[in-house]
């Protein structure tokens, strides 16, 4: 059995908004005379204890009875919300279709998870699938003529399929890999530490300027932390699963690792979500241990939370240290599946004449066609079961000893090219970097291609030939 040993604030703060939106329907009389309720369960980011999270919470009122169809299977849950990492997510699904309930993830984006000959019933994702994600990567490196590249990524089905994806996408737009590391995905491997100096040291030996890190949040700190030791900047490229991490943001000396580029799925604010963190409190008649976990770390005892003023600067430090924008997809979750609910009780604004005894597998069938507008933007799933809403292409910028996301850019899935906004970009060393293997030949020359397409020779070009731009092949 494993244990917890750390309070992950994202995750956590992710679970609020779920919350947050919970109540926010139940209050609004969205669904009349019906109320949504939910039950939590930290994983702590295993892939065994998320398979028990789901059978303790199928059991909650008595253990689920085995059966050899389960069209009629009921079930006190009636869909789950997807977990942070794909790793999760992905068994989570497997299970999941044996009892036809559905799942929907919100930042789970491994392909497989839209992998129809893997899955019989689609796992549902606000996301676009990652496949998306490494097309937009490849789209930034060729904008900038980056044709030289590291890439570090973690040893998980997630990592493995990104890496694979942005392979194939990168070969398109003329992109080559110097080198590829890959770090463990258990983040208490005895030798990770180990591991990370070995990445170091293979990044600072390379030419390449450019490395992508395809990672959890935990390791690109420990690999910053070595780079800030080394004194070693880059143009780093950042996958979603850090790209707006806020802690690494407040690194001590994060300044001096250089430019850091990532995408981000396009987010937006919550109505009203700010004014619930900094008066947290489970809802009334509900139990949230986490909640109170998270008081005891900060130091909010029952005395001093009589104090408004104390309270408020407890509750502050997830507005300054968590990107509350991270955790938008949580909201957009639960409208789709309250829409879907709707649907299928027959509501309108006075009443809800359906069966509310729901078969899972029917609220399935009801989320492949739902389609509803939120926060003024409209959204609906694929015939995969992914949103296709596209990236923001973030920069982080100088704040003082820290940094700041700022949107410099979109990809946009309908076109699949990335547009940058060229004039809020500010370089490290206020010149635009080059990460080639080789350097552009001059006019009058040609390239002789070595084994990789990126690495060549310039030869002059022979009597009664010429070339009048950089780069010619011939």
């Amino acid at each position: 059995m494993y244990t917890c040993t750390d309070f992950d604030h994202i995750p956590f703060v992710s679970s609020l908004a779920a919350i947050h939106t919970i109540e926010e329907i139940n209050n609004s009389g969205f669904l009349p005379g019906i109320k949504l309720g939910y039950l939590m369960c930290d994983p702590c980011a295993y892939g065994t204890k998320a398979l028990d999270c789901v059978e303790r919470m199928l059991a909650v009122n008595g253990p689920p009875t085995v059966h050899s169809d389960y069209s009629n299977f009921t079930s006190p849950i009636k869909a789950f919300l997807g977990e942070r990492y794909s790793e999760l997510s992905i068994p989570v699904a497997k299970l999941l279709s044996l009892y036809m309930i559905p799942q929907i993830s919100c930042t789970s984006t491994a392909p497989a998870l839209s992998d129809k000959l893997r899955f019989t019933l689609p796992s549902f994702s606000v996301v676009p699938s990652d496949m998306y994600q490494t097309q937009a990567l490849a789209k930034l490196l060729r904008h900038y003529s980056w044709n030289w590249v590291g890439v570090v990524t973690i040893d998980d089905e997630y990592g493995r399929a990104v890496l694979e994806n942005f392979v194939q996408d990168a070969q398109e737009e003329h992109v080559c890999l110097q080198f590829q590391e890959v770090l463990p995905n258990y983040l208490g491997f005895i030798h990770m530490e180990e591991k990370i100096k070995m990445v170091a040291d293979r990044i600072e030996s390379s030419n390449a300027t450019v490395i992508l890190l395809i990672l959890r949040p935990e390791l690109v700190q420990m690999l910053f932390t070595q780079m800030i030791k080394r004194n070693i900047s880059r143009v780093w490229i950042a996958s979603d699963a850090w790209s707006t991490t806020r802690f690494i943001m407040k690194m001590k000396d994060i300044n001096k690792v250089g430019d850091v580029f990532g995408f981000t799925f396009i987010t937006g604010e919550i109505p009203g979500f700010k004014g619930y963190l900094q008066n947290l409190r489970p809802s009334p008649g509900a139990r949230n241990d986490f909640i109170s976990e998270y008081k005891q770390m900060s130091n909010c005892t029952q005395s001093q939370q009589s104090e408004n003023s104390f309270l408020l600067d407890c509750n502050s430090y997830l507005l300054q240290n968590v990107d509350l924008t991270e955790a938008y997809g949580q909201r957009v979750a639960v409208y789709a599946i309250a829409h879907a609910i709707k649907t299928l009780l027959k509501c309108d604004n006075i009443s809800c004449s359906g069966d509310t005894n729901i078969l899972p597998w029917k609220l399935i069938s009801i989320l492949r066609e739902v389609h509803f507008t939120l926060d003024n933007q409209t959204y609906f799933f694929n015939k995969n079961g992914d949103f296709e809403n596209g990236y923001d292409l973030i920069m982080w910028k100088k704040d003082g000893d820290e940094r700041v996301p700022d949107v410099v850019g979109k990809f946009l899935i309908s076109n699949k090219d990335v547009d940058v906004y060229e004039h809020k970009i500010s370089w490290f060393n206020n010149t635009v970097p080059e990460s080639r293997c080789s350097k552009r030949c001059p006019p009058g020359t040609h390239k002789h291609i070595s084994n990789i397409t990126c690495c060549y020779t310039c030869i002059s070009c022979s009597a009664g030939d010429y070339s009048d731009q950089e780069g010619k092949y011939n």
